[in-house]
């Protein structure tokens, strides 16, 4: 009995992390979708909020904004983020993710074998920035310094996926 309930423990356990994280595929037919509703619909059912949204203007794509694990404390923290932006015909142009390092050490440890293949690298101010491109899409790996929840500072990462 103790086992059946440290089993089930563990894949609620296991199934909690894995909602959070995106893979470069999944990332990539979000990027892909004709509307933005199927990617509301997807995000919604691994467990990811609403967060915000932005209409848009002639100038910027309208963007719609996801915590994964939102802080109850401080509503500016979540374990992840994510921001589909729509083109003018609802299509999502773009991807923006920020995950837990492991996940994105693993898409990035992903992309050669995805076809992908770094075009150009900068240092910015307080940034560090890859660009990587296949045939279809153009990332950009962007290393940063974050703040952490209760004052501290942390490496972090985050991806734009933009359809070429």
């Amino acid at each position: 009995m103790k086992t059946k309930i440290l089993t089930l423990l563990m894949l609620f356990i296991t199934f909690s992390a894995t909602a959070q994280t995106l893979t470069l595929a999944e990332l990539q037919n979000l990027c892909k979708l004709s509307n933005w509703q199927t990617g509301n619909d997807i995000l919604t059912r691994k467990g990811w909020e609403f967060y915000g949204s932005d209409k848009g203007d002639a100038s910027h794509y309208a963007s719609i904004s996801f915590a994964y694990d939102i802080s109850d404390w401080n509503g500016d923290y979540a374990s992840g983020w994510a921001r589909l932006y729509i083109d003018d015909d609802g299509h999502v142009a773009r991807v923006y993710y920020n995950g837990p390092n492991a996940a994105m050490n693993t898409i990035k440890n992903s992309l050669t074998a995805n076809g992908y293949k770094r075009i150009n690298s900068e240092i910015d101010d307080g940034n560090i920035i890859t660009i990587y491109a296949n045939n279809s899409f153009e990332l950009k790996f962007t290393t940063f310094t974050s703040d952490t929840q209760f004052g501290g500072t942390k490496a972090s990462s985050s991806i734009i996926l933009s359809r070429k």
